[in-house]
């Protein structure tokens, strides 16, 4: 069978070519044959591509899990990351309690360094060195602003027979008791001390000889009725004290001048018996 080609016309450059085309005998069978050779190609092509869809959502599925991996890992190390930072923070805070607590420990052993420095330990009294810088302190107070000041130093008459006759442990309940009259009497602007053994002093501030005078008066009275000097079965049921007593005047140029007068005007008081007070 054979089919006609018929010819065609097209511009070609501006000018008409005319291509002729005779009839051709083509054979019948080469059409079939080419359109089976297409649909084979065609066919091939399908499989191809798919292929290459199925390798890309392979690659992407690939990839997908990957960094789901690599999503959980990152998500585990964060974990990680906040559990170490979590660890970390509470050793930290620890640490800082620590730290405050042994604060406060040495606050605290600071404070009780310096009462113990500062405070008699048996009769809770100010001690020697707390005397000592608190008498500086008044004396040139006083001398400064031209205030009253009197010092007045104490012993216990016939101490040394309470410790012989009655033990040393009723001698310092003596102490003890003898230091609660002492604070009995003051007001909180004076400053009462025990200095050792059984002396004792007191700085009377903005007193004058007469206010010290009154002073005394009430200390011998507060010792003169107390009954209650000891716990023990026996002991002594009276104990009385000698007193010096001076008043800052414009010879005193120190402390220690103020003091000596203090201690003469003692021992004058003790030499006439005791129980009593003399001025220096």
């Amino acid at each position: 069978m054979t089919r006609p080609i018929k010819a065609k016309r097209r511009k070609t450059g501006g000018h008409q070519a005319l291509r002729i085309a005779a009839w051709t005998t083509v054979p019948a069978g080469v059409f079939p044959a080419q359109a089976a050779t297409g649909g084979g190609a065609s066919g091939g092509w399908l499989g191809l591509l798919l292929a290459l869809l199925v390798g890309v959502g392979f690659g992407w599925l690939v990839r997908g899990l990957r960094a789901r991996r690599e999503r959980g890992g990152l998500a585990q190390r964060l974990e990680e990351c906040g559990a170490d930072r979590q660890r970390q923070d509470e050793q930290l805070q620890a640490v800082r309690q620590d730290r405050d607590e042994l604060a406060g420990q040495l606050q605290r052993q600071t404070v009780e360094f310096a009462r113990q420095a500062h405070e008699d330990a048996l009769t809770g009294l100010p001690n020697g060195r707390a005397f000592d810088e608190g008498f500086a302190h008044h004396f040139s107070r006083a001398k400064r602003h031209g205030q009253a000041l009197c010092l007045m130093l104490l012993d216990l008459d016939h101490f040394r027979d309470i410790n012989n006759n009655w033990s040393h442990a009723v001698g310092d309940e003596v102490l003890v008791e003898a230091a609660r009259l002492l604070r009995s009497v003051c007001r909180t602007s004076d400053l009462p001390a025990r200095l050792g053994g059984d002396g004792f002093a007191v700085i009377l501030t903005d007193t004058d000889i007469e206010g010290g005078k009154r002073f005394g008066q009430r200390l011998h009275a507060a010792f003169a009725s107390c009954r209650s000097w000891h716990s023990a079965e026996v002991g002594p049921n009276y104990v009385s004290v000698s007193a010096g007593l001076v008043q800052l005047g414009e010879e005193d140029q120190a402390p220690a001048q103020l003091r000596q007068r203090a201690d003469r005007a003692l021992y004058l008081a003790k030499h006439a018996g005791g129980a009593r007070t003399s001025l220096g």
